[in-house]
């Protein structure tokens, strides 16, 4: 009999004592689970608990937490948006035999400027008022039906509280390259790319952060991503896929201006 290989989908806290394993049925998937997964967790914001407090600080330490104890290190550690300047303050914080051999930030959130009160105001009318499937694909169009589904699911279980402090984060300076980015000392062994969308078409790293970069931290690696948008992960994922995997090795043939090799 062949061996088979299951995928997991897991809540809260990987290092709880108390575990439960919660098994589909047939022609689901484990996302089916979510309300009852919520219910065992306590509190839910996407698939992982709420905090009271949201910063680079407060996210940042709680994934080197639950990172400390890997036994095989990750190669690659990548981002987009948000997540990429997680992805770079998780980096300091990760003892050297857990640094990636690259990390990639895609459409970083770094010295963006503070968001306007109408803009935290519309982000957050779209949790109360969500969206409908057709709305989205109608907005986006180079979206697939199931990214708008997941673009549903999103804004239904985030805490708006993330919104808010994160955007009061961003006017306040905690989301700068000089906070955010590591430094060449301390990244020696490691290949630190930024990829940005095209800024013909719109990005949020312009021209004044690439030309920040290239006087400040010559170590990191830059390009931008030919009529790319900030959600390169669904309509460019292919490219930004190789290049988290081989880095700018046959970038620019995927379709990236590489400014910085």
């Amino acid at each position: 009999m062949p061996s088979l290989q299951f995928g997991f989908q897991s809540w809260g806290n990987p290092a709880s004592t108390k575990r439960a394993l919660l098994l589909h049925g047939l022609m689901g998937t484990g996302g089916v689970w979510f309300k009852v997964a919520q219910i065992l967790v306590a509190q839910g914001h996407g698939w992982a608990p709420h905090s009271p407090i949201y910063s680079v600080k407060t996210v940042t330490q709680h994934l080197a937490d639950n990172l400390k104890d890997q036994d095989i290190p990750y190669e690659v550690i990548a981002g987009v948006s948000w997540g990429s300047s997680f992805a770079a303050a998780l980096y300091s914080l990760l003892p050297d035999n857990q640094k990636p051999k690259r990390l990639v930030m895609a459409e970083p959130i770094m010295d963006y400027g503070p968001r306007s009160q109408a803009d935290v105001d519309r982000m957050l009318n779209t949790t109360k008022d969500i969206p409908t499937e057709e709305s989205i694909l109608k907005a986006n169009p180079n979206w697939i039906r199931a990214e708008a589904i997941l673009r549903r699911l999103s804004l239904s279980l985030i805490d708006p509280q993330v919104i808010v402090q994160l955007s009061d984060a961003m006017g306040s300076g905690d989301f700068s390259h000089s906070n955010l980015i590591p430094s060449q000392s301390s990244s020696k062994s490691t290949e630190i790319i930024i990829l940005a969308a095209d800024p013909d078409v719109k990005t949020v790293y312009p021209y004044s952060n690439a030309k920040r970069l290239e006087a400040d931290f010559p170590h990191v690696k830059f390009g931008w991503v030919k009529k790319a948008t900030h959600d390169m992960h669904k309509t460019d994922s292919g490219v930004l896929a190789k290049v988290i995997l081989n880095g700018f090795d046959g970038a620019e043939q995927a379709g990236v201006t590489v400014l910085r090799p």
